[in-house]
């Protein structure tokens, strides 16, 4: 097939499934053998084969039409091509014990009446904004005063919220001084009263919402797993302007988007190292990408590529055509610096051969033009895609580490106003680079061994003296790895990068269970004056001294709850988003459903003695 071809083929999947066919007119064929399909077809990857692959434990608590619309435009459609619609529809029924009916998300059960709470007419005191919570990403709050480490021991579970039909929560809560404005599987964005939890009005975008919602001139802006970036009213959840950000119909919108007082600037990844993995896949097309967006009509005011268009270059051992460059993509939200008029972003992998000088890297653009100022390459010749680990005839030459920057750069500042530049990588290793001096390296150190899922995976936190990086070091096949596993929470000095203190995290998982359990830290974390608070892979949750790195309070979120909307709750393991201090409250989303990991569906909120 040519690419023209399968660019075609892709978008009439994604334009049949999103408006040809309503879920409402499947009817499932009695004579179809759902449970038969999935054994022969799909049970081998769900069954910890594929690592990604959520568990077939995980599958049964989704809803049938999830299935379906993964199966036709998500992240299983190159599976699903083989099979007639219902064919999908009987897999899915299958798999959940539930017909597929048309779905339906929205569960506004714990609506704020205007009586008791008024919707606020105005956004005020963002007390953690998008991801990291200020421009910077520093991801620390030094004025959090009211939690200390005299007093954390009283922190208690003060609300939370289930997202209906959720299998994961992968959206972080971006939190004013009386509203949490939240996304979802779903694709709903939820705004929440920040004191109870209950829903001021909800809105529903095209697709799930993974990255933080950043707000600027009353406006809500983020991105979805299709593609598109949005604006919508703060007050009333109402719709300015909705922009496809990318050609490619493979393109999602993963990382957090950021903006300034006139550009909401997009970080672009996408979904091709999937559909790469089968042998008469042409790889790769897809080029990662920032855009630029006018943050009032939506318009886009220029888009950066990371890697030049691709071209042919070789065949397959089965005829395959190759094109590349590719990939590159960029997982993680940009980090703004006003002062230098630059916008930092970090990248992932090529996709196919040949390997650029901008994958695994950290790119400095202008922020009016988009041009690309400098490039700092922290790992060179990583193209890497599915097909390697399947070991299928798509993965490329250089067949290399997978050790993409999934972690957003900080733009920390020391005591003396020097400021560096702190990326954190998969490999196991932190870089400090230096702003003024076109990203030249100012020191680097290993904080773990490396790994599919880190190394240092989602994020960091820096105070004006330290760095405190969550460390996976999950056991993964990756020969590239370096040295001994150390999963837990490190902590660097910013100025030198030396140790100021390890902590080696306990491994305290059932001997009985059903899915993946780990202490490592792949969430992101987040620093107050003296504390550290980060989530793990097994669900727990703790806040460490500062200082020396001691446990001072830890919650295991690994149980079921009533959500405070009605919902039947549970938490899973703690993946990508981390701790939200605000508003004298600590914001915690729980639950992943992907790599085999623990499902869950729970925003949970805590606060000293729970009020």
């Amino acid at each position: 097939m040519t690419s023209i071809g399968r660019l075609g083929l892709l978008l009439m999947m994604r334009f049949v499934a999103l408006f040809g066919l309503g879920l409402m007119t499947v009817e499932a064929d009695e004579s179809i053998d759902g449970g038969k399909i999935f054994q022969t077809s799909c049970l081998a990857c769900h069954s910890g084969a594929l690592l990604e692959a959520p568990k077939v434990e995980a599958l049964k608590l989704y809803p049938p039409e999830r299935i379906v619309t993964s199966l036709e435009s998500g992240l299983m459609s190159t599976a699903g091509m083989a099979l007639s619609r219902s064919e999908k529809t009987a897999v899915a029924e299958y798999l959940t014990g539930k017909k597929v009916t048309k779905a339906g998300n929205s569960v506004s059960t714990y609506t704020c009446k205007s009586t008791e709470i008024a919707t606020p007419s105005t956004v005020s005191n963002l007390a953690w904004n998008g991801w990291g919570g200020q421009s910077d990403n520093s991801r620390h709050q030094q004025d959090a005063a009211w939690i200390t480490a005299d007093n954390v021991s009283d922190l208690k579970l003060k609300w939370t919220f289930a997202f209906p039909d959720a299998t994961r929560v992968r959206a972080q809560p971006t939190v004013t001084d009386n509203m949490v404005y939240i996304g979802s599987q779903a694709g709903i964005i939820y705004a929440l009263d920040a004191n109870t939890g209950c829903v001021h009005w909800e809105y529903q975008a095209k697709a799930e919402v993974r990255g933080a919602i950043f707000v600027q001139n009353d406006l809500l802006l983020f991105g979805d797993l299709e593609g598109n970036a949005y604006a919508i009213n703060a007050i009333s959840g109402k719709l300015l302007w909705r922009t496809k950000v990318h050609q490619s119909p493979l393109a999602v919108v993963t990382g957090s988007v950021i903006a300034d007082a006139s550009k909401v600037y997009v970080p672009v990844s996408s979904l091709e190292i999937i559909p790469a993995a089968r042998p008469d896949y042409e790889c790769c097309s897809f080029r990662g990408a920032v855009v630029a967006i006018d943050i009032q009509s939506g318009e886009k005011v220029w888009t950066t590529y990371t890697v030049d268009e691709p071209k042919a270059t070789y065949k397959t051992s089965v005829g395959t055509q190759q094109h590349g460059p590719s990939g590159a993509p960029v997982w993680s939200g940009p980090t703004l610096d006003l002062e230098r008029n630059l916008l930092y972003a970090t990248t992932g992998q090529n996709y196919s051969s040949p390997a650029t000088g901008t994958s695994d890297a950290v790119l400095a653009l202008d922020l009016e033009s988009g041009e690309i100022k400098w490039v700092t390459q922290v790992t060179k010749g990583d193209a890497w895609n599915g097909a390697c680990s399947r070991n299928t005839p798509n993965c490329p030459k250089e067949d290399g580490p997978d050790y993409d920057i999934g972690a957003s750069a900080i733009l920390s500042k020391q005591k003396n106003g020097k400021q560096l530049l702190i990326v954190g990588q998969k490999s196991g290793m932190v870089y400090a680079l230096d702003p003024d001096a076109q990203g030249k390296v100012v020191w680097k150190k290993r904080v773990g061994s490396g790994g599919t899922m880190g190394g240092v995976h989602w994020g960091m936190s820096t105070s004006t003296e330290k760095v405190f990086v969550g460390v996976s070091d999950l056991p993964t096949n990756n020969a590239y790895n370096i040295g001994d596993a150390h999963p837990g929470i490190h902590s660097l000095d910013l100025k030198t990068g030396e140790f100021v203190w390890r902590k080696t995290l306990p491994n305290v998982c059932p001997k009985e269970r059903k899915f993946l359990c780990f202490p490592g830290i792949s969430a992101a974390v987040s620093s107050s004056a003296d504390l550290v608070y980060a989530g793990s892979l097994d669900g727990m949750f703790r806040i460490f001294s500062a200082s020396n790195g001691d446990i001072l309070w830890e919650y295991n979120t690994t149980q079921a709850v009533i959500g405070n909307n009605g919902v039947k709750g549970y938490g899973g393991s703690i993946e990508a988003d981390g701790p939200v201090i605000a508003n004298k409250s600590v914001y915690l989303t729980s639950g992943y459903d992907k790599w085999g990991e623990a499902p869950g569906n729970l925003l949970m909120v805590f606060s000293i003695g729970g009020q």
